[in-house]
C-alpha cells in the first residue's frame, strides 16, 4: 500500500507539480539529514589533506635540515682552508727571516705514549731529513728530528722531558739550559741563579751552543720567576713560543754537514 501511495505521489508531482509549493521546505528540512550523511566523508577528504600537506611539509623540513647541515661543513671547511691559508702563510714568512737552508713539511701523527712529546712528519732520509735536524714552526723552535726513514721522521719535541735546549736571554744575554718537562705549554729553565736578572716576559732565544739548533732562534716567554728561601736557584717557567700541540707544518733548517753535531 504504501509502495503504491508512493509511486501515486512521484507521477502526480512529475505531471502535475503538485508538491512545487512545498518542495523549499521539504528541502530545508532534508539539509541537516544530508549534512549528516555527508560528514563522514568530509572528514575523511580533510584527514587526507591534512596528512599529505603535514607529511609534505616534514618532506621539505628534512629537506632544509640537509642543505643546512651541508651549507654547515662546507663552512667549516673553508674557515679550516682559510685557517690553514694564514698558517701557510705566516709559515712562508718565517721561513723567509731564516738564513739557512729550509724544507717545508706537514705533521702526520702523533705519538701515542703519554709519556714521550713527538710527532711524525711527511719528510724521511729520501728529502734530505737527518737525525738531530733542527725543526721549527712559524713562531718558534719546535723540536729536532730523533729516527727517520725513507719518507718519513719522528720529531722529539722541545717540551720532551727527556729534550734539553741551550738558550740565551735576549735582554741581558744570560744563558741556561731550557728543559722539558713533557708537558706541552710549559717549560724550565734549570740553573738560575737567584741573584739572576730574569723577569716575567722576556724572551728565550737559542744561544747557539751544542752545535746543534743556530743561534738567535726564539724558543719560548718566561712566565714566571720565584723565588724560594733557602734554595741557590729561582724557579723559572717558560711557555714555548711554538705552537706544539697544533702546528701542523713546520720547517727543516738544513745546516751544512760541516756544523752538525756528530
Amino acid at each position: 500500500m504504501l509502495v503504491i501511495l508512493s509511486i501515486a505521489m512521484i507521477v502526480g508531482d512529475v505531471r502535475y507539480s503538485i508538491f512545487a509549493p512545498i518542495r523549499p521546505y521539504l528541502t530545508w528540512l532534508v539539509a541537516p539529514i544530508q549534512v549528516v550523511v555527508n560528514t563522514p566523508q568530509q572528514i575523511l577528504f580533510w584527514a587526507n589533506d591534512h596528512l599529505q600537506s603535514r607529511e609534505d611539509l616534514v618532506k621539505e623540513n628534512q629537506k632544509l635540515n640537509q642543505e643546512l647541515l651541508l651549507l654547515r661543513s662546507r663552512l667549516q671547511q673553508f674557515a679550516s682552508l682559510q685557517a690553514e691559508n694564514v698558517r701557510l702563510r705566516e709559515l712562508l714568512d718565517a721561513s723567509q727571516r731564516v738564513n739557512e737552508k729550509v724544507v717545508l713539511a706537514e705533521v702526520i701523527g702523533f705519538d701515542q705514549n703519554p709519556y714521550s712529546q713527538k710527532v711524525l712528519i711527511n719528510k724521511g732520509f729520501s728529502s734530505g731529513a737527518y737525525v738531530g735536524e733542527p725543526v721549527l714552526d712559524a713562531t718558534g723552535v719546535f723540536g729536532q728530528i730523533v729516527e727517520t726513514s725513507a719518507y718519513t721522521s719522528r720529531v722529539l719535541l722541545i717540551a720532551d722531558a727527556s729534550h734539553f735546549l741551550p738558550v740565551q736571554l735576549a735582554r741581558t744575554g744570560f744563558r741556561g739550559v731550557l728543559r722539558g718537562i713533557g708537558d706541552l705549554k710549559h717549560m724550565k729553565l734549570m740553573s738560575v741563579p737567584q741573584s739572576a736578572d730574569i723577569r716575567k716576559g722576556d724572551i728565550l732565544t737559542t744561544s747557539g751552543l751544542g752545535k746543534r739548533f743556530p743561534a738567535g732562534y726564539p724558543v719560548g716567554v718566561v712566565r714566571a720567576v720565584n723565588h724560594i728561601p733557602g734554595q741557590p736557584y729561582a724557579d723559572v717557567d717558560v711557555v714555548p713560543l711554538a705552537q706544539l700541540g697544533r702546528s701542523r707544518h713546520v720547517m727543516l733548517i738544513d745546516r751544512p754537514k760541516s756544523e752538525r753535531d756528530k
